[in-house]
């Protein structure tokens, strides 16, 4: 009884996997044949993404180092910091 259930599950789940990629090539056919651009140029470099891994829209990267050292210093004074290393026990 749990073999076919497994068996059920599984192939309830391929299904519903392949129609949801079937959606979204549909939806991606129709977006890229208006935005058709070469291969090579990806490979190259060529324009950045305007998605990330996940699917969502990318973010543009707009912080510089000295910011990211800024938000540093002023989380390691704040009493966020503080209250991480109590909660996690972490210490120097």
């Amino acid at each position: 009884m749990k073999k076919a259930l497994i068996i059920a599950s599984g192939l309830l789940c391929a299904f519903a996997w392949q129609a949801q990629a079937q959606a979204q090539a549909q939806d991606a056919g129709a977006e890229n044949t208006a935005q058709a651009q070469p291969a090579v140029a990806d490979s190259v470099g060529g324009q950045p993404t305007t998605t990330s891994m996940s699917g969502g829209p990318a973010r543009a990267q707009g912080l510089t180092r000295a910011d990211v050292y800024q938000q540093l210093v002023q989380s390691q004074k704040g009493a966020e910091a503080a209250r991480l290393q109590e909660l996690f026990k972490g210490g120097n």
